[in-house]
């Protein structure tokens, strides 16, 4: 099926002052897979069982979280890592940082080499409602 992307339109003044309009493509979010359908699917995938591959995932997560936590990054292979950006208020001196200034602001993941690969070669599919609408498909999965 491929990544789906609707259109947005955004109006802005070019460099002559002129008002323009022009459409971009957005991301829309396909089905998200949940955690059962996920077991379900590494179940058919492999010889592990249902239970086997729930407390794998359950583990996981619980053992990344429990990394981040500590201050280590977490390298999964053909996936990517993933760590904790950090982040503070400004200051005219570096020894006015101290650790209850610095605050966590988000998990950061940055893929490895297979994943990025797998994006240049990403097909789209349009995911339009408007444009269905208007070619007479109900629905935008069609």
């Amino acid at each position: 099926m491929g990544k789906r992307y609707g259109t947005w339109k955004r109006k802005f003044k070019d460099a002559s002052g002129q008002e323009k309009e022009l459409y971009f493509a957005c991301s829309r979010r396909g089905e998200v897979i949940g955690f059962d359908k996920l077991t379900d699917i590494i179940t058919e995938a492999t010889s592990l069982t249902p239970g086997d591959i729930s407390n794998c995932l359950i583990s996981l997560s619980r053992t990344m979280i429990s990394l981040l936590e500590e201050g280590f990054s977490v390298r999964l292979d053909d996936i990517g890592c993933f760590s904790i950006a950090v982040t503070s208020d400004g200051f005219e001196s570096p020894n006015d940082i101290s650790p209850d200034k610095v605050r966590a602001t988000k998990v950061v993941f940055t893929p490895d080499k297979r994943l990025i690969s797998m994006i240049r070669n990403l097909k789209f599919t349009n995911y339009d409602k408007k444009i269905m609408k208007a070619i007479g498909k109900s629905n935008p999965y069609l």
